[in-house]
């Protein structure tokens, strides 16, 4: 049993580790989209569907005995692929969809290991059940131990092994590891004696075949918690950076809700089963209440995981409380449960982002979990009907509208008056979904008045949601989740002075007015408004390099700094490390790296192996400069190293709010000893030096993690001013 447990336990964890590896190297390749995670849990799911299925259609031929042949020689089969050979990711130009894309790279690299791994919990289950061991009459609880594995897989990931091992070495355990699942198999197989006449028995038994109903049922409840914590996925990394960290948070909680159901003595407290109604309420609030920016992120990211965590809890109970009462049927129900998630996975992150612009997966899943919601005794009276459809609507509708600050008692009202409504609404399970659907319709009404803006146009792809508006004082307003991209006064005879981030006494605008690298061309990596455009001259072009052609659009349909450009300016959309290779060698006299995805720069374009590469575009005397602006990330200690490596100055400038100015910062690198002096002495630029106490590596194409300069201090104050008991 012991030795079942381990094999078990390390088949998943080596199953999620493999997902965190691929999904951090193919991040670089698509722009740091926070879409990239859940394509490639798009991929995982399907493939996990697709060993779950082969699983299931052997050991029913076979039975385990004769399976576990084939389920040696499947594990042995990889190592002609994956485990044993380099891994390559080779990149070229990308023609197709993301998800797309990342689906057949995926195939291609380690899709045969991947697909023997995703037998492995079946197998051990059905190995148990057929074998004399003392479990063997409750092999569920093996699922429970294949579930801790991945949520450890999960946990000491970003904490030990994104932080103290490069991606190589990384993937270097990784092999030792699954080496010692090989062996642990073959051990198994040679140790533990199945019983044939169990098979033999099974099959005469006739079994009562499972209901349609009952099918429909798994489908959707193994459905409901994938896009559950896929959307709360999205919102978070949206909200900060697409790193692994986050990635972990919202997967682990699912994996936590089947470890505390399916482990020998499930565990859930009933007050969740009955209060079911409430909590799908209030997490459909929790969807709208951060677009009010009245709590801290910290807060706002605990609310959405512990919402996450309540609907786990219920769709992993509801599925334990279902399982087939033969084991005969145990593979069908595992193998509904990860069609489902794959379903799931394939309307979060493929579908939705193409039909909607709004994050209304989100919704969608809490919809899900209504429609398996099981029928209540008491029937829902015409009277109380009408009144918690006027709550509902008093709550979505009227509240924001109203509520301009926070306030205690406005909160209390709000929570009270939502968890009422929906508890009644819960009487019904028909009149409860209609009233999600129309919120989900809603939505586009419901964001512009929770935001108090009226959006001019709203766009939605793979990149993330950029929102356009106008704002008080005459200002139009280019964001990108909760991030400024840019602004642009509206009035005509205004249009030419940059705002922001880019205002003229930034620390990038006074550069360029000064133009103390006396600029004959400027590469700029990201569009965003295309501010910048203002400070061209006839005698000093602009190259912008752009990875998504819809913010070349909306710059182009909604913002006049382009067209207004003293100078030429020149729009490259593709990836900018791709598209720089092909400018000339010594083409700029200065380089602005100003890519955002969330709210930091993408890690591939901060790091020694992209400065060598920027360098070479970089004339002799010129410099680069980084926009590193952050509310979560303080990336001036890994600057300060790789300009250390490179034997390159390096300066910081911030410029704090001051009328038409924002509060940004800039980070600048140059070789060159003349300009670099100017710089300080002139410009009041900063020297930037390494903290003696930060001691970790060099970020690198093998090597990031966002763990050591993540902004403790900021998170803190937004948390400290926060005071929740204003009344």
């Amino acid at each position: 049993m012991p030795l079942l447990i381990v094999i078990t336990f390390l088949s998943a964890f080596l199953l999620f580790q493999i997902e965190l590896i691929v999904a951090k190297l193919f991040l670089p390749h698509y722009g740091g989209s926070y879409l990239v995670w859940g394509a490639c849990i798009v991929f995982f799911q399907a493939v996990l569907l697709a060993g779950y299925v082969f699983a299931h259609t052997f050991l029913k031929r076979l039975g385990t005995s004769s399976y576990l042949k084939v389920h040696l020689l499947l594990l042995f089969i990889p190592f002609l692929f994956f485990p044993l050979l380099n891994f390559h990711l080779s990149f070229g130009v990308i023609s197709l969809p993301l998800v797309v894309d990342i689906f057949w790279r995926l195939i291609i690299t380690i899709g045969p290991v991947f697909f023997a791994l995703s037998t492995m919990s079946l197998v051990t289950q059905s190995w148990l059940s057929a074998s004399f061991l003392k479990g063997r009459d409750n092999p569920y609880g093996l699922y429970a131990v294949s579930n801790l594995g991945s949520f450890a897989a999960l946990l000491t990931y970003p904490f030990i092994f994104e932080q103290y091992l490069t991606n190589t070495e990384q993937l270097q355990i990784w092999r030792a590891l699954y080496l010692v699942l090989v062996f642990g198999n073959w051990l198994a197989w040679g140790l533990i004696k199945t019983d044939g006449r169990r098979f033999d028995e099974e099959r005469t038994i006739v079994v009562a075949p499972v209901s349609i109903k009952q099918i429909l049922s798994w489908l959707c409840l193994g459905a409901a918690g994938v896009v559950m914590f896929l959307s709360v996925t999205n919102i978070i990394t949206y909200e900060v950076a697409p790193v692994p960290l986050l990635w972990v948070i919202p997967l682990g909680i699912y994996l936590m809700g089947f470890v505390l159901n399916f482990k020998r003595n499930p565990w859930c407290p009933s007050w969740i089963i009955r209060f079911i109604g409430p909590i799908i309420g209030l997490a459909a609030m929790m969807y709208f209440l951060p677009q009010k920016h009245f709590l801290p992120v910290l807060l706002v990211i605990a609310l959405l995981s512990g919402f996450l965590f309540l609907i786990c809890m219920y769709t992993q109970h509801r599925l334990i409380e279902s399982k087939p009462s033969s084991s005969t049927q145990m593979t069908l129900f595992y193998v509904m449960i990860s069609l489902g998630g794959f379903l799931g996975g394939v309307l979060t992150s493929w579908i939705i982002p193409l039909i909607s612009n709004t994050l209304i997966e989100y919704l969608t899943g809490l919809l899900l979990v209504a429609l398996i919601m099981p029928k209540a005794v008491a029937r829902l009276s015409v009277l109380k009907l009408c009144v918690c459809v006027l709550l509902v609507v008093a709550a979505f509708f009227v509240w924001p509208e109203f509520v301009k600050e926070y306030h205690l008692w406005s909160f209390v009202l709000l929570w009270v008056i939502v968890g009422f409504s929906f508890g009644g609404l819960a009487s019904d399970k028909k009149f409860f979904a209609a009233v999600l659907i129309g919120i989900i319709l809603a939505t586009p009404f419901l964001e512009s008045s929770w935001q108090n803006v009226s959006f001019i146009i709203k766009k939605r792809n793979y990149y993330g949601v950029y929102e356009v508006y106008n704002s008080k004082g005459g200002v139009r307003v280019l964001v990108h989740g909760t991030t400024l991209h840019g602004l642009e006064f509206v009035d005509e005879d205004k249009r030419r002075i940059p705002l922001g981030y880019y205002s003229p006494i930034s620390a990038i605008g006074s550069l360029l007015i000064a133009d103390v690298f006396q600029a004959k061309r400027v590469g700029v990596v990201g569009l965003g408004t295309g501010a910048l455009s203002i400070y061209s001259k006839p005698a000093c072009p602009i190259d912008y390099y752009e990875l998504d052609a819809d913010v070349y659009k909306l710059a182009s349909d909604y913002f006049w700094y382009l067209s207004e450009a003293p100078g030429d300016v020149n729009v490259i959309l593709g990836d900018a490390r791709l598209s720089l290779k092909q400018a000339p060698d010594a083409a700029y006299d200065l380089l602005v790296i100003d890519a955002f995805s969330g709210d930091s720069i993408p890690t591939h374009l901060v790091n020694k192996d992209v400065l060598v590469e920027y360098r070479r575009k970089l004339a002799p005397r010129g410099g680069i400069i980084f926009h590193i602006t952050n509310r979560y990330l303080n990336l001036e200690p890994v600057l300060a190293k790789i300009a250390d490596e490179a034997g390159a100055y390096v300066a910081i400038k911030d410029v704090g709010d001051s009328g038409i100015n924002m509060r940004s910062i800039w980070c600048i690198m140059t070789w060159d000893d003349d300009r670099f002096l100017k710089l300080i002495t002139e410009q009041d630029w900063q020297p930037l030096e390494i903290n003696p106490r930060d001691q970790g590596r060099i970020w690198s194409d093998d090597y990031s993690t966002i763990l050591p300069i993540i902004n403790m201090g900021e998170l803190a104050i937004s948390l400290k001013s926060f005071k929740p008991l204003t009344w």
